[in-house]
């Protein structure tokens, strides 16, 4: 097969339109500060999962690439507002353009007795089959990780097996967070908590070498201090309840095989930590040094690179609750596996001053990268509806 090199001028002229298409982001550094006042798309979103009156809540999606072309997308149908809403995992097939087509089926139902299955997690397993992992809440004290698969492309689903061993009464994980190693283990990370009112939780990980059948979890805990605010400090009350500890955490594969994991903390920053044995142990968690409130950011690997693709919420404020509103998605391209993200490289997705936007997946597709964001109508998290909706940016523009 003969290859013909594209000629840098043409490059340059494709980059070029590809920036002039976009509007100008406002300064990263007026980001930062909270000072940028005005609405900025880099790129339109269309809406996946509108909420709406019957479900104020359709949000934390994941989604696969079909081998028919289109795509598999999940999320969460929830009644109400709250993370102890009932509800149910539901899904749609995406046309190559992002069009829904038909209605949205369940996939994973309420659990009986329970709050809600939440949060999945789809990817192509080595074997061809899909899988999904999602987390299964009986209460607020009590939930598990589970797994299915899928050799149909999605129509039908396998029996769920427990991914969490138990060890924590409160074992989940975020959603778009299953990680398929090149040796075709597949890996869950997990976060955990003994009594969940204390708000103090750990991370874990649990890994499966048999496409999903079956699961070990990691004896040690990835732990953090556990951070509180004072809740009185006289005049100036300042009560402000804070999910202490890693969280939320997600791993990507560098191109030595390595893992490199990301945490959601309280502490200002994101966390990171690595393993060198396919995720059985872990390093000791430290800053990542991307500024980061209480929200999760989601790790990846470009396809075919040695390139991480971080989509993270860059707002902080260490006065205000969860330590700042989630009204900007940004990206970066590490070419150094993560120990870099440089400032240069960082582009502004979405900054909606009025609006709540956060919980990114991410999927590549050819030259795009698809991603699906949780949106909120009101500027603070989970204000008003919360629906799902969908950004397509491309690869040449995160590479600029």
């Amino acid at each position: 097969m003969s290859h013909r090199r594209f000629p840098l001028t043409l490059l340059a002229v494709a980059l070029s339109a590809i920036a002039s298409a976009a509007p100008t982001p406002p300064a990263i550094d007026a980001i930062y500060s909270g000072k940028a006042k005005e609405a900025y798309y880099a790129f339109p979103t269309t809406w996946i999962a509108a909420a709406d009156t019957h479900y104020q809540r359709r949000s934390e999606a994941s989604a696969v690439n079909l081998k028919n072309g289109d795509v598999l997308v999940a999320w969460c149908d929830l009644v109400g507002h709250s993370d102890n809403a009932k509800g149910y995992i539901s899904a749609v097939e995406l046309s190559p353009t992002g069009e829904p087509r038909g209605a949205p089926r369940i996939i994973v139902p309420t659990p009986p007795d329970g709050l809600n299955s939440l949060s999945p997690a789809l990817r192509r397993m080595a074997n061809g089959e899909i899988g999904l992992a999602f987390s299964y809440r009986m209460s607020t004290k009590s939930a598990s990780r589970r797994f299915a698969h899928s050799s149909d492309e999605g129509r039908t689903w396998s029996e769920p097996v427990l991914v969490s061993d138990g060890s924590d009464a409160y074992m989940t994980g975020c959603n778009d967070r299953l990680t398929v190693h090149s040796s075709g283990r597949l890996l869950a990370p997990l976060h955990c908590s003994e009594d969940w009112d204390k708000h103090h939780l750990s991370v874990k990980t649990s890994w499966s070498d048999d496409h999903g059948r079956t699961w070990r979890t990691t004896k040690a805990k990835i732990e953090l201090p556990y951070v509180r605010w004072p809740t009185d400090v006289g005049q100036n009350q300042r009560k402000i309840g804070l999910e202490s500890g890693p969280h939320e955490p997600g791993i990507a594969e560098r191109a030595d095989g390595s893992l490199l994991m990301t945490m959601r903390t309280p502490m200002g920053t994101q966390f990171f930590s690595e393993s060198s044995d396919r995720g059985e142990t872990w390093s000791d968690p430290r800053s990542l040094e991307l500024t980061s409130p209480l929200a999760p950011a989601n790790l990846s690997r470009i396809p075919g690179t040695d390139k991480l693709l971080m989509v993270w919420t860059p707002n902080y404020e260490s006065a205000k609750s969860m330590m700042g509103k989630r009204n900007t998605i940004m990206a970066c391209i590490s070419d150094d596996g993560g120990r870099t993200w440089p400032h240069a490289k960082r582009k502004i997705i979405v900054h909606d001053p009025a609006k709540s936007t956060d919980y990114p997946s991410v999927l590549f597709r050819g030259n795009e990268v698809w991603i699906t964001l949780r949106v909120s109508s009101g500027s603070g998290v989970l204000q008003g509806l919360t629906g799902t909706a969908l950004v397509r940016v491309p690869l040449a523009w995160l590479n600029e």
